[in-house]
């Protein structure tokens, strides 16, 4: 099964008294790479919760957001001393509005104590489960993402392979047709040469333009491609990455070496199917 990269997920959990607002978003990236942000009271699971993401999207730039927020309003408290420190040090080095003192002074570090109660692990268990299920609705996006794009990258691949069999009928005319005209030279001009030599000649040049070994690995290559597309290994898009520069490896020297006006128009319109599919394969876990 084909997995995007890019997915969303999302949701709201109330655990105790603490509600916790999560948020899961991946994009395609060549490695994993966890974007972690977690309210103080998760920050000593910040290692579990990679791995868990980890584990589960493999690939692709994740940027996981939570954010908590307490539904008792005792949590929220005034630190008195400190805001009296404040008030004494301020006062002592000019005269303030004592309203606009004090506002200025609640924003300062330490003037209000957010606590947050303590989690348990049964707590935790709870919010492992509720970021579970986000994690699930993300790979749903990924899969529905990742058939969109199979469909995209079969239909690339089929149009290669057709282009593929029309080079392969042209090549072997191509080929006669240029045996035939150096026989037609030769005799035309009347040259007097070594027999076994002129025909040891036109072998080599033969040899040098014929593309057959290139257009049997190609089709090899075409063939492994769609395999591995239709496997159910989920971590596959390095892989058909690699199999796409060789591809492209395969066409390249095919233009290079087919001395043949049709040919090089086909080569053409294979790199540029082969250049929609690297950049659909940018995007697959």
């Amino acid at each position: 099964m084909l997995h995007s990269m890019t997915g969303y997920g999302t949701t709201t959990i109330e655990i105790n008294d603490l509600i916790f607002d999560i948020e899961l978003k991946t994009l395609n990236s060549r490695y994993l790479d966890n974007k972690i942000y977690l309210p103080q009271i998760l920050l000593s699971s910040e290692i579990e919760i990679g791995n868990i993401l980890k584990k589960r999207l493999l690939r692709g730039k994740v940027e996981l957001k939570v954010k908590s927020a307490s539904v008792n309003s005792d949590s929220v408290k005034f630190n008195k001393d400190v805001i009296k420190k404040y008030l004494k040090d301020l006062s002592d080095i000019s005269k303030f509005d004592s309203s606009i003192l004090l506002k200025s002074i609640l924003s300062l570090p330490n003037s209000i104590d957010k606590s947050e109660s303590n989690i348990t692990k049964s707590d935790l268990n709870s919010f492992y489960d509720a970021l579970s299920l986000v994690i699930d609705d993300v790979i749903l996006f990924r899969i529905n993402e990742g058939l969109s794009t199979k469909k995209d990258l079969k239909i690339n691949t089929n149009s290669i392979s057709s282009i593929l069999k029309k080079i392969k009928s042209l090549s072997v005319v191509h080929t006669k047709r240029i045996k035939a005209e150096l026989d037609n030279k030769v005799k035309q001009y009347e040259i007097n040469i070594d027999k076994s030599r002129f025909e040891q000649e036109v072998f080599y040049y033969l040899e040098k333009i014929d593309i057959n070994e290139e257009l049997i690995r190609l089709d090899s290559h075409l063939k492994y491609f769609s395999d591995i597309l239709e496997n159910k290994e989920i971590e596959k898009g390095k892989k058909l990455g690699f199999i796409s520069q060789e591809i492209g490896r395969e066409i390249n020297t095919i233009g290079s070496k087919a001395n043949n006006s049709e040919i090089q128009s086909f080569v053409v319109e294979m790199k540029s199917k082969l250049e929609k599919l690297k950049e659909q394969l940018l995007n697959i876990v």
